[in-house]
C-alpha cells in the first residue's frame, strides 16, 4: 500500500471528491500511472460528478472478491475512463455497498498495476477496520473556520492521534489540506493559516479556496474542468509531495515534473 495516496476529511461537503479527483489527474498528467478510487461509501457519486455515469464499466458492488482476491490487470481494463484516468466509482444507491475487505481488496490489486492509487475515502464510514490503509499516504482535509478545526483537532486525536506527534518518516507521508468556506465575504469567517497550523500543532500543507466557476459547472453536469490558478498551484504543491514520498526526487514545490 506504500503508493496508495488516501484522502480524507472529518465531516462531509469539504470537497475531497473534487481534490481527489484533481490530483489525480496532475499526476496522471506528470506521467504517473494513476487510478482514481471513490471509497466513500455513505456519500459515493465520483463518477456522477466527473460526468462519466453512463459510461460502461464496473462499480464497487458489481466487483467479485473471492477469498479477497482480485486480478489487478483485470479489474483496471473493466473501469471507465475520466480524463485518461480509469475510476472505480460508488453508487450506494444503484448497488449494494460492498464489504470493507473487497473494498481494500480491489485497492490493494490496482496498488500492484499502477504506480499512484488515489482514494477518495470520505469520513472513513465502514471502513475503520482498514488498518492497512492507514499506513498510505494521506491528505485530511480541514475546513478553515472555528468549529471546522474543532472537530478536526477532536477527530485527529481520537481516531489518528495527533499528527505533530509522529514521527519524522510519519509526518512526511500525512498532510493537512485546509478548505476555506464557501459563501464568506473578503475571507469574513475564516481561519487564517498560520492560527489553524497553531491551533492542530502541525503545518498547512497547502489551502483551496472557493471557486466560484469550477462549483457551477460541476452543478450544471459539465464535469470537472481546470481549476483557477490559484488551487491549481495547490494542487501541483500536493503532487510535489507525494511524488517526494513515492521516492521521486529533484521536484521543486509548486512546478509540473519535467
Amino acid at each position: 500500500m506504500g503508493n496508495v495516496v488516501v484522502i480524507d476529511s472529518v465531516v462531509a461537503g469539504v470537497g475531497t471528491s473534487t481534490l481527489a479527483a484533481l490530483l489525480a489527474r496532475e499526476l496522471s498528467e506528470r506521467g504517473l500511472k494513476c487510478v482514481l478510487v471513490d471509497a466513500d461509501l455513505q456519500g459515493g457519486g465520483l463518477d456522477v460528478l466527473l460526468g462519466v455515469e453512463n459510461e460502461d464499466g464496473s462499480r464497487f458492488g458489481e466487483i467479485s472478491a473471492p477469498l479477497g482476491n482480485i486480478d489487478g490487470k483485470a479489474l483496471l481494463r473493466e473501469l471507465p475512463i475520466w480524463d485518461g484516468v480509469p475510476l472505480l466509482a460508488c453508487d450506494p444507491w444503484k448497488t449494494e455497498n460492498p464489504q470493507s475487505w473487497e473494498v481494500q481488496a480491489c485497492i490493494h490489486a490496482l496498488s500492484q498495476v499502477r504506480s499512484v492509487v488515489v482514494v477518495d475515502m470520505g469520513q472513513w464510514n465502514g471502513l475503520q477496520d482498514l488498518t492497512e490503509l492507514r499506513k498510505a499516504i494521506r491528505i485530511t482535509v480541514v475546513e478553515l473556520t472555528v468549529l471546522g478545526l474543532a472537530r478536526a483537532k477532536a477527530n485527529l486525536r481520537a481516531h489518528h492521534g495527533s499528527i505533530g506527534e509522529h514521527d519524522a518518516a510519519t509526518q512526511e507521508r500525512e498532510f493537512l489540506v485546509g478548505v476555506q468556506p464557501r459563501g464568506t465575504v473578503r475571507d469574513h469567517g475564516t481561519t487564517a493559516i498560520e492560527e489553524a497550523a497553531e491551533y492542530l500543532d502541525c503545518d498547512i500543507t497547502a489551502v483551496i479556496k472557493p471557486d466560484a466557476k469550477l462549483c457551477s459547472e460541476l452543478l450544471e453536469g459539465l464535469g470537472l474542468r481546470k481549476p483557477n490558478r490559484t488551487n491549481a498551484k495547490a494542487i501541483a504543491t500536493l503532487a510535489d509531495l507525494i511524488q517526494e514520498a513515492l521516492g521521486e526526487k529533484s521536484i521543486s514545490h509548486g512546478t509540473r515534473a519535467t
